[in-house]
């Protein structure tokens, strides 16, 4: 953890989001285990059913806030000038905001 951090609330979230993510990692992985092989229009319902049009926008946001506090916190420990700090993470954070958007509208098409 961070020698910066402002407390537990980032090492938590960290922490939750990576419940989140295997949770949902174990769930496809026994879907596609258990279920019989899917046709393609079978397979698009299911992914765009709102329930799992939420469960995977969900996935997304967690992927990007664990990204983030785990960038943070590398850059925090090992960049330790100000200015080259703020840049590398203002990079990584465009960087997530970018693919978090593209990512979102990718899933959105689908569902429309």
């Amino acid at each position: 953890m961070s020698r910066h951090t402002h407390g537990l609330s980032e090492w938590l979230l960290q922490r939750l989001t990576a419940v989140y993510l295997a949770a949902f990692l174990a769930y496809l992985l026994l879907h596609f285990l258990f279920q019989r092989q899917h046709t393609f229009q079978e397979w698009h319902d299911w992914m765009t059913h709102p329930a799992m049009i939420m469960a995977t926008a969900m996935f997304i946001l967690a992927v990007l806030v664990h990204g983030w506090v785990g960038m943070r916190d590398v850059v925090l420990d090992y960049v330790p000038a100000i200015r080259l700090r703020i840049t590398v993470l203002s990079l990584i954070a465009l960087t997530l905001l970018g693919c978090g958007i593209w990512a979102l509208r990718i899933l959105l098409q689908a569902s429309g």
